[in-house]
């Protein structure tokens, strides 16, 4: 698979504007099992395994609190290598009485839980890509019940200490507040492909993954307000191949920088 190699346009990191930065260091770090890599008084940087994927939490002062109806962020969702990986996650929140839901989405398992501030949180991971589903060059996808015993069989006796060296940031899902618009700015900008098909939402990959970014229109219908000046997401970085780095903005009024810098990009996935 090289769904997340050098060819591929991917997210490589995510910036959240927090209102505590040592609760959420503190979250990020033994619940999600990332590891800091630098820290000052209101910024901290967090790797995603090994693979030069980050996120970056800047604590901000005297911050707006975005309306859920507001364009932002969804979820950061956070790929593991293997099934017994996400086991080993779940028995680990399950331990600590941290709420989750699930959804089997056929071509992935999945595990949702929200941050300290509220932002949504996935972790997940991929069944093979032979399993997949395709008709007229659309992937299946669905939400179906985790078969939760059977994947807590998958545990190991070592269990969950950290994030595992090849995880990596995997997908991105935003809020929209118009799908057309939306999937025109994605797709002409950024070069994505549709790649899936879903009531109020698209997905949009490159390498025929089941998406890079998918958006949807669930709970948003106005842009976002004040974007550097709200809490939660602040900025997405994007590599794409072959490209000078370029800072724009999305029609919702995000802030994204995309980059060709492949030091930040997985070698292998």
């Amino acid at each position: 698979m090289t769904f997340h190699d050098k060819s591929a346009i991917q997210v490589t990191n995510v910036t959240l504007n927090v209102k505590n930065l040592t609760d959420m260091v503190d979250f990020y770090t033994h619940i999600l099992g990332l590891t800091v890599m630098s820290k000052n008084e209101n910024t901290a940087t967090l790797q995603v395994g090994l693979n030069g994927h980050t996120m970056t939490l800047f604590e901000i002062q005297d911050g707006r609190q975005p309306s859920i109806r507001e364009a932002g962020l969804f979820h950061i969702a956070l790929l593991l290598p293997e099934r017994k990986d996400l086991a080993d996650f779940l028995f680990h929140v399950s331990q600590l009485n941290i709420p989750v839901g699930g959804g089997d989405h056929l071509v992935s398992e999945a595990l949702y839980l929200n941050d300290p501030e509220g932002n949504g949180i996935e972790v997940y991971y991929d069944r093979s890509e032979n399993e997949w589903l395709w008709k007229d060059n659309k992937v299946k996808m669905d939400t179906l019940q985790v078969d939760i015993n059977n994947l807590l069989k998958q545990r190991t006796e070592i269990g969950w200490k950290k994030m595992p060296s090849n995880a990596k940031i995997g997908h991105l899902h935003l809020k929209t507040s118009d799908l057309e618009i939306a999937q025109r700015f994605y797709i002409n900008q950024l070069e994505l492909t549709h790649i899936s098909n879903f009531p109020q939402a698209l997905f949009m990959s490159t390498k025929n993954y089941h998406h890079h970014i998918a958006v949807n229109t669930w709970q948003a219908n106005m842009p976002r307000v004040k974007n550097g000046k709200s809490y939660g997401l602040a900025h997405i970085d994007i590599y794409k191949p072959h490209i000078n780095t370029v800072r724009m903005f999305t029609i919702d009024g995000l802030a994204i920088t995309v980059h060709n810098h492949t030091e930040l990009v997985a070698d292998k996935t």
